[in-house]
């Protein structure tokens, strides 16, 4: 290529065309070949627009972010992570996530029961497959139930298109000392991240970030003002001549104007002006002579959250000072009220006897006597049913139940084991996807009024956490998976989405680290069986473990295998061949002798299971009568902790 080839080129594609003239004469001049070889671009430097190349699409680096936040004990937030190559560039690129507690779900998803400093890890395998990770710092705090406000930090700020600012967020106390805690961030005029930091768009005015403690009942806001992007610069080729200033001749003294006074300093803002006041939450229904705590804050004018000092009233019941509404004895629709320099609002209260204090006494019935929402046949004699459910007709089912005048055990995450196991061993991730399925308005709605009304008695979180061993799709994995402190947790992240609703497990009371206690769970679903010797001495030790850990006890009697066993399992010595080849039924004496022996004892009696045949015997059916007209006539228990 010749020199003038290569000088036309790259002033051809100049913005500036006044040497064009110039190249015309040069190209004239010469008389070699004035086509490029095939590599010219080649030749040419990598800027400009021959500079362009592809953006390579391979990770040499990963970002998760946040990078550090602090929550709430579960309280659910979304980490993202994305790909950078090698110019740097944001790419998208598949993470695996990890975590060192808690649980993080495929999609970044992280919840914690226990609080602690916890790791959240992306991982994403480069081109010559190797591995990246980025790791974020989690702090798990406790829920503060005494908050006065939530206090965001800065709470004015000005922005350019694009820019960013961290902001913070902590609890006031009513004591009035300061706490961390965990909010949800909602942000207008751009986006905001789980750990407060916001970038704004690119549109010019002012917004609004407004910080939310996980309860839903305390706010504050941040206003951010985008400011306009500074003009563009005019072309380079039609920029003006510099002029010479021509300085003006100053006039003589004493025609000078006098000199204006030094600027003063702005007024300070005004105090905020209090335009409404708002309680949370805003109905409630309670049993009666039980308590709830109702929460207060003011919002300005201007729409900011505010402190205000606030008097409670109330009907139906008393409420102290700081908002604790203690419910009286008496059912019926009643409010509370709260109110502060000359604003108030009013919440609505429903009391309701529950109906375990009501005629039914001690519920009592077996498992699985449900078809869809409709009762099996032969199911006259119960008013107790203990089930594995499912979103979609869970909310039917709750009504048909108090229609009927029944009342449910719940098991939303019950079922196979194979359902929460990953390689042969409990995967919580999965756990929770299936309680997320429950995680709606309308299901928690018909739950909390189940409960009030005592249709609902509780929901067991898991299914004989003892069973451990190799992977058979009927354990939890090998020994040590599961713990009671494990389970705790369970209950702990069912109770953050039902919080009235009563946590429970199912075993054998000294089957599963008898030596250690429950925190969290209100009760255990304790089944005997004849292999488990006598049953007075049964009762009295799961009574026992009971009181020394602080939960409820539910019995229940496994009626298809636990009889006395004897080869062939002969009738009337047995009540016949149970599920199992090498177990045999109860009789209908020992229905009776251990339904009369456990039932009264707990806040429930349930049974190993439904079957058509042995409940559709004579005998068992006039068994299950003397059970339920015993249990009937006794007071009902709360199926809670102590």
């Amino acid at each position: 290529m010749t020199y003038t080839f290569k000088l036309a080129r790259r002033l051809a594609v100049s913005r500036t065309f006044s040497m064009l003239p110039v190249l015309l004469v040069l190209a004239a001049c010469n008389g070699s070949d004035a086509t490029a070889p095939q590599d010219a671009l080649a030749e040419l430097p990598e800027s400009g627009i021959y500079g362009w190349r592809p953006r390579e699409s391979t990770p040499v680096a990963v970002h998760v972010n946040p990078s550090s936040v602090t929550v709430e004990t579960n309280q659910l937030i979304q980490f993202r992570a994305r790909g950078r190559n090698r110019a740097g560039d944001d790419i998208v690129a598949p993470v695996s996530w990890s975590t060192t507690g808690g649980t993080i779900l495929p999609d970044g998803r992280f919840s914690a029961a226990a609080i602690g400093t916890y790791r959240v890890i992306g991982r994403t395998r480069t081109r010559d497959d190797a591995f990246v990770v980025d790791t974020s710092i989690v702090t798990v705090v406790r829920r503060q139930l005494g908050l006065a406000a939530v206090e965001l930090t800065p709470d004015t700020v000005t922005l350019n298109p694009r820019g960013s600012q961290a902001f913070s967020a902590v609890g006031r106390l009513r004591s009035g000392g300061v706490k961390p805690i965990g909010v949800n961030w909602k942000a207008t005029g751009g986006t905001v991240d789980p750990a407060g930091t916001y970038v704004a768009g690119d549109t010019a005015g002012t917004y609004l970030l407004i910080a939310t403690n996980t309860a839903g009942t305390l706010a504050d806001t941040a206003k951010i003002t985008i400011s306009a992007p500074p003009p563009l610069p005019p072309p380079s080729d039609s920029v003006a001549p510099p002029t010479i200033p021509v300085t003006p001749p100053l006039p003589p003294e004493d025609t000078l104007p006098p000199a204006e006074p030094p600027p003063t300093e702005p007024p300070p803002p005004p105090a905020p002006v209090l335009g409404k006041v708002i309680m949370k939450p805003w109905s409630v229904t309670l049993a009666t002579n039980t308590t709830t705590l109702f929460v207060a804050f003011g919002r300005s004018t201007t729409g900011d959250s505010m402190a205000i000092n606030v008097t409670f009233s109330a009907t139906g019941g008393t409420v102290t000072p700081s908002g604790l509404y203690t419910a009286g004895p008496v059912a019926g629709s009643f409010r509370i009220i709260a109110s502060a320099d000359g604003l108030a609002d009013t919440s609505g209260i429903t009391l309701t006897v529950p109906a375990a204090s009501g005629k039914l006494g001690i519920p009592f019935g077996p498992f699985q006597n449900w078809s869809g929402t409709t009762l099996l046949p032969n199911s006259q004699s119960f008013n107790l049913s203990m089930d594995a459910v499912n979103a979609d007709f869970i909310i039917d089912r709750i009504n048909n139940a108090r229609a009927k005048g029944v009342k449910l055990i719940l098991a939303m995450t019950g079922g196979k084991h194979s359902n929460y196991l990953t390689g042969g061993v409990f995967d919580m991730a999965k756990w929770i996807a299936k309680m997320e399925t429950f995680n709606t308005s309308a299901i928690k709605a018909a739950i909390a009024a189940g409960v009030a009304d005592g249709t609902i008695v509780g929901n067991d979180v898991m299914d004989e956490p003892n069973v451990s061993g190799a992977g058979d799709g009927n354990t939890w994995g090998p020994p040590g998976t599961m713990t009671k402190a494990r389970v705790d947790s369970l209950a702990s992240y069912a109770k953050s989405m039902f919080p009235s609703l009563p946590a429970g497990v199912a075993h054998k009371h000294n089957r599963f680290e008898p030596t250690k206690s429950y925190k969290v769970i209100d009760y255990i679903n304790d089944q005997y069986d004849a292999g488990q010797g006598d049953v007075t001495a049964f009762r009295d030790a799961g009574l026992a473990l009971a009181r020394r850990d602080g939960h409820a006890i539910i019995f229940s009697m496994n009626l298809l295998d636990g009889g006395t066993v004897i080869p062939g399992c002969p009738i009337p010595e047995t009540g016949g061949v149970g599920t199992y080849g090498d177990r045999c039924r109860a009789t209908a004496a020992q229905l009776e002798q251990w339904g009369l022996v456990l039932g009264p004892a707990g806040c429930g009696l349930t049974m190993w299971r439904y079957d058509s045949i042995f409940m559709a015997a004579a005998d068992n059916q006039r068994a299950f009568k003397s059970v339920a007209d015993r249990l009937a006539s006794l007071a009902a228990k709360p199926c809670r902790r102590s």
